[in-house]
């Protein structure tokens, strides 16, 4: 086994692992990351490494190390994450992650700085939780895994008419006069997060050039009394990331065909035929400092109105367990996959005591 960092003559082929490695679930799905694999890395940071491993000339084996600025405790500092981790049926059971991912893992952490690092497991996927978290003899060398908070992938569904709730926050969409603002709204809210994402020095300006499509009209602002009580923005993956249904089992058959009766009398979109791509937009760049969830309800029947009867099928958002913006989803048609965030650190290094806030995560660029 030849394990070794990725190049971009490997990008078909990586493509390729992603495509054929699909989530074992009731709605079977593929992720589709042509026709660059790398664009996703690019659009975070200019410091990461891809990692493979190759057998007999094919790839069968990946994993991907980001580092990016952040804030833990209120101090900046480097924070990684952990992704694309995928495995082949044809070389499983090989021990890959308890031999090679500690001295990778440390290696990169003394390059790029960076000691602690986040990972997000689907929780059904109990067959990598155990390879990531059981401790046995052959474990040793293996990065601790530490669980940070549950959570669930949100599918917020635009699907029949919805009459807006009254709120005492207006909505509207941005400018480009409003950026300067909104990134310093950011950049406060997330120091008071573990592992928010750092928005000091131009980061906001740095992705509208490097995220496609995202532009100031993409962030809803709530406002009161003239001052900005929260935000977020809609962003459309399809340029570098795609969700391609391969197959709907079991329950996920009676869903599909009730959606797809609806959808037609109701004319929303509806759910694709296997083989077919969904339609949705992330909620991204989301702060509300205040924890009132008015001021998400307000952003959400916002970009609601918006958006149903525009193609779309669903809104994905990143949903912790307990977090006090969960009255803001009330009386929306929602669907939940649950997931659990987790830090990861080398081999013989504890994991930091975190405060139990809502994490920074941008669950869009996993």
């Amino acid at each position: 086994m030849n394990i070794r960092p990725a190049t971009a003559a490997d990008n078909g082929a990586l493509c390729a692992l992603f495509a054929e490695t699909t989530m074992d679930a009731e709605l079977v799905l593929s992720v589709r990351r042509e026709p660059d694999f790398f664009a996703l890395y690019r659009m975070q940071s200019d410091e990461w490494e891809c990692w493979v491993a190759e057998a007999e000339g094919r790839i069968e084996a990946m994993a991907t190390i980001l580092v990016r600025e952040g804030y833990l405790h209120g101090e900046r500092r480097r924070i990684g994450y952990l992704g694309d981790l995928r495995i082949s049926p044809r070389v499983e059971g090989r021990h890959l992650l308890n031999r090679v991912m500690g001295p990778i893992l440390r290696a990169a952490s003394g390059r790029f700085g960076c000691d602690v690092y986040l990972t997000a497991i689907i929780a059904s996927n109990q067959k990598a939780l155990r390879a990531l978290t059981v401790e046995n003899r052959r474990s040793a060398a293996r990065p601790r895994y530490t669980p940070l908070r549950d959570f669930r992938i949100r599918s917020l569904h635009l699907t029949w008419p919805r009459l807006r709730k009254r709120t005492p926050y207006s909505v509207r969409r941005a400018t480009s006069a409003d950026l300067p603002a909104v990134e310093r709204f950011l950049d406060d809210d997330a120091r008071r997060r573990p592992f928010g994402y750092a928005f000091g020095a131009g980061e906001l300006e740095r992705r509208m050039r490097a995220w496609p499509g995202l532009e100031p009209r993409s962030f809803y602002l709530a406002e009161r009394g003239g001052e900005l009580a929260g935000c977020f923005a809609l962003w459309d993956a399809a340029p570098v990331k795609r969700m391609v249904a391969v197959e709907y089992r079991g329950g996920m058959r009676r869903v599909k065909r009730g959606y797809d009766l609806a959808a037609r009398v109701l004319r929303f979109p509806a759910l694709p035929d296997p083989g077919g791509t969904f339609r949705y937009l992330y909620v991204t760049h989301q702060a509300i400092p205040s924890g009132d969830p008015r001021v998400l309800r307000a952003l959400l029947d916002a970009a609601y109105a918006g958006l149903r009867g525009s193609g779309y099928q669903f809104l994905s958002l990143f949903a912790p367990e307990g977090d006090p913006l969960e009255p803001a989803f009330r009386g929306f048609q929602t669907t939940d996959l649950h997931a659990r965030l987790m830090m990861v650190t080398p081999p013989g290094i504890p994991a930091p005591d975190v405060r139990d806030a809502r994490p920074g995560f941008e669950m869009a660029l996993v």
